[in-house]
């Protein structure tokens, strides 16, 4: 006896062995036990997941001798269900739209459709691919699929619903098949393994199922394949090898290169890829899947049922990169990988294409969050070096009675204390009830573009007056951030003030400027104005030290 490949030998015989399609199936099973059934079906989707296979098995229920109605439980044993599974019962024409796609086939179809079945309960046609039909074929066949004889039925098939024309569309009960998860896909896998007696790993099933993308057809002619080689025992070296996949260990030397920023180990790697022979494209696929599961390791938690496609040995070396990897990096490395694999198809050399790429997702890895860089430029304007993700020095909003020393919890000390002027406050600087404290609590809160003024100013306060002594050239600067200055002192002493400026110490004004002077300050004071000056100087802690006037 000839040789069966495994995708004929395990075909489905009834709906219950239908892989990956429950709502298809219950509504099928139930509209033939409810006798609630169409005139005409439309069973759409990819390749590989089950649409010739229903046809048939839809057509035995409705044909099957052993019942004296339609049945959802075919019994695959009468004359008509084993002529139907073979292929040459009279009443099932299953044909090709790709061969029989003119005017002329579909008016032979018209007229045989006339007459009475030979010996079953229906007429049959299953017209497989039906979108190869002519324009003029699907029109010749419009009225016949409208009103057809009542024991006539049709049953069609496509891979591309798109281009059917919108009047087939509205006669038909349409039914879309889904691609099949890749759980399910290596459970049927795994179920013809053990009924062919097949060693083969969970994943090496997995790989299976990964490179069939979804399609039942497709896993079962690569596990054939594989065999061919392997015979009973399948290794998970041998798939690689004669599937052109890219081994597992490749990609995740490849995700740690990235996540170490090894730019040689990411050449070195290519290398190998060389030496292996394998294709570049493919391996930015597999890479991109890879990341993916990264991804999924690192956000999902334990037991989601996105988790089970990944074999749970390889989520344990998936997980310390996941740590080391953010969801920002790996969402750039996509957009980085998934450029590549496109840009592959027409590289002139895809080899320097990919370590372009692979170089570049590890140098992304060197980037820092905006925000961080943010933090860090404020740190620096406001004199408070500090690691970006150490967290801000606390500041109380609400004033607090005096405690004794001993009874007051201790603030823990800077890493690297700076002394002089413009040091950054202590702990000890921020206790909002003294005047210090209260002008260290001001410039810890100010933006960067006030914070130099302050920390440079000295400070009294009577009453509910706070008077600021500032230099002489932060006199007009102060003058114009009054409110910004009262501002502040509220909210670090927790009640309002008055706040008052003067230059120079104790008050003392500056000498008088002379009229150059006089007009380069003037010009400084609009210039500070200026929307875009003080964002920059918001941005980037500075102060207006020069003006020069520009000739028309």
């Amino acid at each position: 006896m000839s040789y069966r490949v495994l995708a004929l030998k395990w075909r489905p015989k009834n709906f219950d062995e239908v892989v990956g399609q429950p709502t298809l199936v219950r509504t099928l099973k139930n509209a033939l036990a409810s006798g609630r059934i169409g005139h005409a079906f439309l069973l759409s989707g990819a390749r590989g997941v089950g649409k010739t296979t229903s046809a048939r098995i839809l057509a035995k229920a409705l044909n099957c001798s052993k019942s004296d109605q339609p049945t959802p439980d075919p019994c695959g044993e009468c004359s008509s269900c084993r002529e139907i599974a073979e292929g040459h019962s009279l009443d099932v024409q299953e044909i090709d739209g790709a061969t029989h796609n003119g005017v002329e086939q579909v008016r032979e179809l018209r007229e045989s459709a006339r007459y009475n079945p030979a010996r079953d309960r229906f007429k049959i046609w299953i017209i497989d691919e039906v979108h190869m039909l002519s324009t003029g074929a699907f029109n010749a066949l419009l009225k016949t699929l409208e009103e057809p004889p009542p024991r006539v039925k049709f049953i069609f098939a496509t891979t591309e619903y798109h281009k059917l024309p919108d009047t087939i569309l509205s006669r038909c009960q349409q039914y879309d098949f889904r691609m099949i998860p890749a759980r399910e896909l290596v459970a049927h896998l795994r179920k013809v393994a053990d009924g062919e007696g097949i060693k083969v790993s969970d994943e090496a099933l997995a790989r299976f199922a990964r490179a069939a993308e979804g399609s039942v057809r497709d896993a079962l002619s690569l596990f054939d394949q594989v065999l061919a080689f392997s015979g009973s025992e399948i290794k998970d070296e041998d798939i690689g090898a004669l599937l052109g996949l890219i081994d597992r260990e490749l990609l995740l030397a490849a995700s740690r290169g990235i996540a170490e920023c090894d730019s040689l180990g990411l050449l070195e790697l290519v290398e190998r890829l060389s030496d292996y022979g394998a294709d570049y494209r493919n391996f930015a696929r597999e890479l991109l899947l890879h990341l993916r599961e990264i991804l999924l390791v690192k956000l999902a938690p334990q037991g989601s049922p996105l988790l089970a496609p990944i074999v749970p040995e390889e989520r344990e070396r998936m997980r310390p990169l996941a740590a080391a990897l953010s969801e920002e990096d790996l969402l750039r490395m996509f957009e980085v990988l998934t450029k590549a694999e496109g840009d592959l198809r027409w590289a002139q050399d895809p080899r320097v294409t990919l370590e372009l790429a692979l170089l570049k997702m590890a140098q992304l890895r060197r980037l820092l969050p905006m925000a961080e860089l943010v933090a860090r430029v404020e740190g620096l304007a406001a004199g408070t070096p500090r690691a970006a993700s150490s967290p801000p020095l606390p500041v109380r909003s609400q004033p607090s009675p005096a405690a004794p020393a001993a009874t007051r919890p201790a603030a823990a000390k800077p890493t690297e204390p700076v002394s002089g002027p413009g040091s950054a406050p202590g702990p000890s600087d921020l206790d909002p009830t003294t005047t210090d404290g209260l002008l260290a609590a001001m410039a810890a809160q100010a933006r960067p573009s006030l914070a130099p003024s302050i920390r440079t100013a000295s400070a009294r306060l009577e009453g509910d007056t706070l008077f600021l002594e500032v230099a002489a050239d932060w006199k007009v600067f102060a003058e114009m951030h009054l409110d910004d200055y009262r501002e502040l002192a509220r909210k670090a002493g927790g009640r309002p003030f008055k706040v008052k400026v003067a230059a120079g110490p104790a008050g003392q004004e500056a000498p008088a400027a002379s009229p150059a002077q006089e007009k380069k300050r003037r010009l400084a004071e609009e210039a500070s104005k200026e929307p875009a000056v003080q964002e920059a100087l918001d941005l980037f802690g500075g102060k207006v030290v020069g003006v020069r006037e520009v000739e028309s």
